[in-house]
């Protein structure tokens, strides 16, 4: 009778958990689309403060990951890249799964590149690119992170980025475009 009663108290235990679990993922999710509302609606600081305070209350939900990113390219669009980039490191600090994680990088990146630091920025698309599922996107990240590094005057690992495009990824669309970039980068080969 006690071990009965013990194995009740643990199913409830267990069934409130995932209960209180589901009921937080709603609420988020009903936060997130207030937000979204607002910004259709145009009242952008509203929205803001929504999304900041969607991500504060719910972290750890698919909905504030979802709010921390939209948060940051709402920043983006107002124009404060420094918030942004805030924003975006505050999110990858928490540990997000990599399918938000390569989102919030490859969005860092374009936060970073439009702050003024372009070594930073390429940085941040290569994590973009190691985290990316798909061959199209981890492409693109490459080819993102070659024209940042290349704006900051880091040729090497411009070259690295533009060449593992060509190595990795022949059959992306982007390949023509990776070579006519390391073709720029590379000197003409001299024969004698």
């Amino acid at each position: 009778m006690i071990a009965g009663g013990a194995l009740v108290a643990a199913a409830a235990v267990v069934w409130f958990m995932a209960s209180a679990k589901q009921r937080r993922e709603a609420f988020a999710a009903r936060a997130l689309r207030d937000a979204q509302s607002a910004i259709a609606a145009g009242n952008v600081p509203l929205a803001t403060s929504d999304l900041a305070r969607l991500v504060d209350s719910y972290g750890g939900t698919t909905a504030a990951a979802e709010a921390a990113m939209l948060l940051a390219r709402v920043q983006l669009d107002q124009g404060n890249a420094q918030q942004a980039v805030t924003t975006l490191r505050g999110f990858l600090d928490s540990g997000p799964a990599d399918r938000f994680a390569a989102a919030a990088y490859s969005l860092l990146g374009a936060a970073l590149e439009q702050a003024g630091q372009p070594a930073e920025a390429g940085g941040a698309y290569r994590q973009a690119a190691e985290r990316w599922p798909y061959a199209h996107l981890k492409a693109q990240s490459l080819l993102d992170a070659g024209r940042a590094f290349q704006a900051a005057g880091d040729t090497i690992s411009a070259v690295a980025s533009y060449q593992r495009i060509v190595d990795e990824f022949p059959e992306t669309p982007l390949l023509l475009e990776a070579k006519l970039r390391l073709g720029e980068l590379r000197p003409p080969k001299v024969s004698s």
